[in-house]
């Protein structure tokens, strides 16, 4: 009911408008089929282009398992076969590898690409001795450098500050941490 009251007077407009001159009432429609035309390619070539960039880019991609000898050169731990992608976290310039359960010692890497190729690579570390703690190392390609890192639970959730007002820290801390210290955490 509602689209009759709104169509009908449309249809009504455009009945007149075709009797008053018929020539550029058709012009007027080719003009307008003309434009929605040209918009719908636009549409079609800008999803066309956005496939191929997502298909294409990065354009080396290919750092799984097969790239394990490289890996070992460069001193970073490798894929086993039995670890899997997760298809859910990993997008166009990430991919996440996770090893099955149990989740102790070398359980996730985080492979992070730019326009070409591999830019990082990210390992992780859980030692269940130490419950709470995560380590990782981060291997920078273009650099050729390893940056190491623990995440430990804060003793220090709340302390009290000049004034005496309690202050809320977060209830973990991250540190960049010593190659030996990391080699520990891992060892143990």
């Amino acid at each position: 009911m509602i689209y009759g009251i709104i169509i009908v007077p449309i249809a009504i407009a455009y009945y007149y408008d075709y009797k008053s001159d018929p020539k550029e009432f058709d012009f007027s429609i080719k003009t307008i089929g003309k434009g929605i035309s040209k918009g719908l390619l636009y549409l079609v070539l800008l999803a066309g282009a956005n496939a191929i960039y997502k298909s294409v880019v990065p354009i080396n991609k290919n750092h799984g398992i097969e790239f394990n000898s490289e890996r070992e050169k460069l001193g970073l731990p490798k894929l086993e076969k039995n670890w899997t992608i997760s298809d859910w976290e990993s997008e166009q310039f990430v991919t996440y590898w996770w090893k099955p359960e149990p989740k102790n010692g070398h359980f996730k890497k985080i492979l992070e690409y730019g326009f070409l190729g591999l830019k990082t690579e990210t390992d992780y570390y859980h030692n269940e001795k130490q419950k709470g703690t995560f380590a990782w190392s981060k291997y920078d390609f273009g650099n050729n450098t390893f940056e190491y890192f623990l995440e430990k639970p804060n003793d220090q959730t709340i302390s009290v500050t000049k004034n005496g007002n309690l202050k809320f820290e977060k209830p973990t801390q991250i540190l960049n941490i010593k190659k030996a210290e990391f080699e520990k955490y891992i060892s143990e």
